[in-house]
């Protein structure tokens, strides 16, 4: 399990019991999977069911998806869109460029096989960055990503994934991940839900390592999950101008956190999953209880433990697949050793708030719920480059807290915005995010939906 998605610091106080435990975690997912089991009986099924068929007959081609098509350009291996990239980072700031996306057809049934996305573009504190993105799509249900990305000033990105909810003949579920990445964007403000914008420190964070995890059936839809993962870390001088340096603002903070550190993690979970796509859901309940442990007897640097409770529900309209509501619920708490701040549960643009930037919240627990309805408005025959396009307003909502009994909805953080994405099946899509809130404005260009 990737450190950062979230563990903690010791805190003093009133630990977390076994009874506690179930009532906080267990107890009210598994009533929730209860209500939630009747609205998506159509989707179950053994595997992951096959997702609505394109083309759809509901629709028909209207005004923006005639527009796609004629910026399309046709080439030998597929159709090419060229699109410009005009973002405003809530830690970067203002980048331009461009990114052509081009997906290669299977030349027996004219299927895409795979999306070619590279992108050029330049940020005042970046400079210029390259960035190849390859996705591959053997089947599908399996996806294959390559990604390489280099920046004149500081970031670096060699990342390659595979997954397989269809591996071994359907027996197993199997996703694996190896990086090394140095990223300049998040920032430390402090602990808690109160940490002041003004305290703001850039840093630079590097992460190296793996992680394969394997799912294996048990019943229909419930599966158990054993992840493990390797990663080491470290902090140094941050790339943006104009914003205190982490090194001087929070010495204590920075000088633990400058050295490489080792995190060997293996975590436990009990799946529930009714949903019928692995990328692009449109109906059904993923819903997970976990348990990640980390020791100093496996080599970590550390030991503490991380519990995570996470429920993820489509509902899609008269099941025609132009109205999905998608909503999705996290809490989580870490006991153990003191972390490194970067390692600790974060609230921030990549893990829940979208208005806030990367790492805006940290403390020992998390709280999130979103909630978007994904609107398709145009869609196209499977064989044509964008198969959907989808606007989707939303409302991100989330705090963290010391421990879960000081858990308060006064701490509650607000955060509607609007997202328009570009579907490609069978797996990518493309999504521009716009929130706003207390904590400002953040535009966010990425590829996968945030949930």
């Amino acid at each position: 399990m990737n450190p950062r998605k979230g563990i903690g610091h010791r805190v003093e106080g009133r630990g977390c019991g076994n009874e506690e435990l179930f009532l906080h975690f267990a107890l009210p997912i598994l009533l929730t999977l209860c209500l939630f089991h009747t609205s998506s009986a159509r989707a179950q099924t053994i595997g992951i069911i096959k997702p609505l068929e394109p083309p759809a007959t509901a629709y028909r081609e209207n005004l923006f998806g005639r527009l796609i098509s004629k910026i399309s350009i046709e080439t030998a291996n597929g159709p090419l869109i060229i699109l410009p990239v005009i973002e405003s980072s809530k830690d970067m700031g203002a980048a331009y460029g461009v990114m052509p996306i081009m997906a290669i057809r299977n030349k027996k049934n004219q299927t895409v096989k795979a999306v070619f996305m590279p992108s050029l573009n330049y940020n005042r504190n970046l400079g210029a960055t390259l960035t190849w993105r390859y996705y591959i799509f053997p089947n599908e249900k399996r996806l294959v990503v390559l990604r390489a990305s280099l920046s004149q000033h500081v970031e670096k990105d060699f990342i390659f994934i595979y997954s397989a909810p269809d591996f071994w003949g359907n027996r197993l579920r199997l996703h694996a991940e190896a990086r090394d990445w140095i990223t300049g964007k998040p920032s430390f403000y402090g602990y808690g839900p109160s940490s002041s914008k003004s305290s703001k420190a850039n840093y630079a964070l590097r992460q190296r390592g793996e992680e394969i995890g394997l799912e294996s059936p048990l019943l229909n839809n419930l599966y158990i999950n054993f992840t493990h993962s390797y990663y080491a870390q470290s902090i140094s001088r941050g790339p943006v101008a104009g914003v205190p340096q982490l090194a001087d603002s929070f010495p204590a903070a920075f000088i633990p956190a400058a050295q490489d550190n080792d995190f060997v993690v293996h975590r436990l979970a009990l799946l529930y999953d009714s949903t019928d796509h692995p990328s692009l859901p449109k109906i059904g309940t993923y819903a997970s209880l976990s348990g990640a442990f980390s020791s100093k007897a496996f080599l970590s640097d550390y030991s503490y433990s991380l519990y995570t409770a996470e429920i993820k529900q489509y509902y899609n309209y008269k099941e025609e697949g132009r109205f999905v509501t998608a909503m999705h619920c996290l809490l989580q708490e870490q006991k153990g050793e003191t972390l490194p701040f970067y390692a600790m549960p974060q609230l921030g643009e990549s893990t829940g708030l979208r208005m806030a930037g990367e790492g805006r919240f940290t403390d020992r627990g998390r709280f999130v719920v979103n909630i978007e309805e994904r609107i398709t408005l145009s869609r196209s025959p499977f064989m044509k480059f964008i198969s959907e396009v989808e606007i989707s307003p939303f409302l991100d909502v989330g705090t963290v807290f010391p421990e879960l009994s000081k858990l308060s909805s006064r701490n509650l953080k607000w955060s509607p915005g609007m997202a328009l994405r570009l579907l490609i099946r069978p797996q990518v899509v493309a999504t521009l995010d716009f929130a706003f809130g207390s904590e400002g404005t953040n535009t966010i260009i990425k590829v996968g939906y945030p949930f």
